[in-house]
């Protein structure tokens, strides 16, 4: 009875196939990964942010090392397709109180193996906002730096946690199986 016992659970954790995603991908993507961002001529501080939560994940998420363009096997080239904020919930006055940031991203990857691929991936986040006060109610609902500017950032790490499974998917078609 232990022998059968023994063989059903060799099975069963053999048959349950578990890798983690930076396993996956260590078929697609080299050791070091160079990160670039082309930078919005609108806002260009956005780019900034988008480039470190990107480049965070990277080396947390994926366990690759960031390296120079010029010792680096795997490009990923980021631009953004569009940000924006949609009103969520309204107040009883007709005040927007909270928003929803959508950002959507394009990640130009080359791989390891000299291919290149254009991969959409989109990220939302959302978030109440401050509102000033004006004879004893509220003027307007205004969008602070500070809020945009971290909607931003959590947005860039949906998109990037969506890219990530792309290439894993890629990364399972290839074999890393």
């Amino acid at each position: 009875m232990r022998y059968i016992f023994a063989i059903f659970l060799a099975f069963f954790f053999v048959g349950c196939g578990y890798k983690p995603v930076s396993k996956i991908t260590k078929d697609v993507l080299s050791d070091s990964v160079y990160v670039d961002v082309i930078v919005d001529k609108i806002e260009p501080k956005n780019s900034v942010l988008i480039k470190d939560a990107v480049m965070e994940g990277v080396v947390s998420r994926l366990n690759k090392k960031l390296g120079s363009k010029d010792n680096s096997n795997t490009f990923i080239e980021i631009s953004t397709s569009s940000l924006t904020y949609q009103a969520t919930i309204y107040d009883e006055y007709g005040y927007i109180s909270s928003y929803k940031a959508v950002l959507r991203l394009n990640f130009k990857t080359k791989f390891k193996d000299g291919s290149v691929a254009v991969i959409p991936a989109s990220g939302e986040y959302d978030f109440s906002i401050s509102r000033r006060m004006k004879n004893s109610r509220y003027a307007d609902s205004i969008i602070s730096d500070t809020e945009k500017y971290n909607a931003i950032r959590e947005a860039s790490k949906e998109a990037f946690d969506e890219y990530i499974s792309k290439l894993a998917i890629k990364g399972y078609k290839n074999g890393s199986n």
